[in-house]
């Protein structure tokens, strides 16, 4: 004759106490919520160190002392550039270039607005140097970018308007940018550090050089 075991299912233990086994579930419930908000601090913490360790920090340096890298050093010049004193690349999505609240798009237009009196037919031919348009551009860390330098010109008597306008804080400068995980920051030269911001806006007049 066949024996046939029996088969039992399995029960979940109980300790006979159901108060006992009350308090038990319910502390399994919270050292596993625990466990799952110790792992989503975690991965937050991590996503910020990430972002800390890419942040970028654009600076705007504005002066009158040059170095055009022709080989005659540092020279007597205006000049307007950024500087990138993070840690990490910063995307610029937009440069504003302006004298007392007016927007300009290129060095000349700038020169028209501030520190043009003369007919221009009556001004020497002097020349500067300007970068392009900048929009997209990629400053990585610890590198700075010319927006445009201009040699001591005596016989022009905008360079002296210009080196004024300078020194009593009326040429404004703009500049946007975002790391590489798109956090955007916007550097405006009235104030002294940038904001975050959600996006870069387009500018109604942006700076192209030239």
């Amino acid at each position: 004759m066949e024996e046939h075991g029996h088969q039992h299912a399995h029960l979940p233990h109980r300790t006979g106490h159901s108060w006992l086994d009350i308090s038990l579930a319910v502390s399994a419930f919270f050292v596993s919520l625990s466990s799952l908000w110790l792992t989503l601090h975690n991965a937050r913490t991590m996503e910020r160190l990430v972002a800390a360790n890419s942040y970028p920090n654009v600076d705007i340096s504005v002066g009158n002392q040059f170095d055009f890298q022709d080989g005659r050093g540092v020279r007597h010049a205006l000049y307007l550039s950024l500087l990138n004193t993070g840690i990490g690349p910063a995307r610029l999505r937009s440069v504003e270039l302006s004298f007392a609240g007016r927007p300009a798009a290129t060095v000349r237009a700038l020169l028209a607005i501030c520190c043009t009196q003369e007919p221009e037919s009556s001004l020497p031919n002097t020349s500067h140097w300007s970068s392009g348009d900048l929009r997209g551009f990629m400053l990585q860390a610890g590198k700075d970018l010319a927006l445009f330098a201009w040699p001591d010109a005596p016989g022009d008597p905008r360079w002296a308007r210009l080196d004024a306008a300078r020194k009593n804080d009326k040429i404004g400068v703009r500049v946007c940018y975002c790391s590489v995980f798109d956090e955007c920051y916007l550097h405006d030269s009235a104030y002294r550090e940038p904001r975050r911001i959600g996006a870069c806006p387009t500018p109604a007049v942006a700076y192209v050089g030239g």
